[in-house]
């Protein structure tokens, strides 16, 4: 009598390193953090950024950490109102090479530039 061997594969999760990413105003860009809270500017490969002018959305792809130059110029140009925007879509490169899926970051709020704020008389 022969018996058939089950073969079993076990798929094993390989664990993140990044577990969360965040945005940097002061700079426009995007950095993954690790588990230990540890910030790596240059992991993030990839977003997608969603905001809102008046009753159109708008969606950009980015590749890289940064804005590009027109979500900059026309965040910068809603000085009297502020922005509300999402970035999905995170994509983040370990150090070796793998890319790890992070977290949407959204009800991120760009706020106009108040110079009339807090003006001493």
């Amino acid at each position: 009598m022969s018996q058939e061997s089950k073969v079993q594969t076990i798929k094993i999760k390989k664990e993140s390193l990044f577990v969360k990413a965040a945005f940097d105003e002061t700079e426009n860009k995007v950095i993954a953090f690790d588990k230990y809270w540890n910030p790596h500017e240059q992991a993030i490969k990839s977003f997608s950024i969603f905001y809102k002018d008046g009753k159109t959305a708008y969606e950009a792809a980015v590749v890289g950490n940064t804005f590009p130059d027109k979500t900059i110029k026309f965040l910068t140009k809603k000085k009297a109102t502020a922005t509300k925007i999402c970035l999905t879509k995170l994509k983040a490169e370990d150090k070796e090479g793998h890319l790890e899926d992070l977290p949407d970051l959204c009800d991120i709020v760009i706020f106009p530039d108040c110079k009339k704020v807090n003006k001493s008389k």
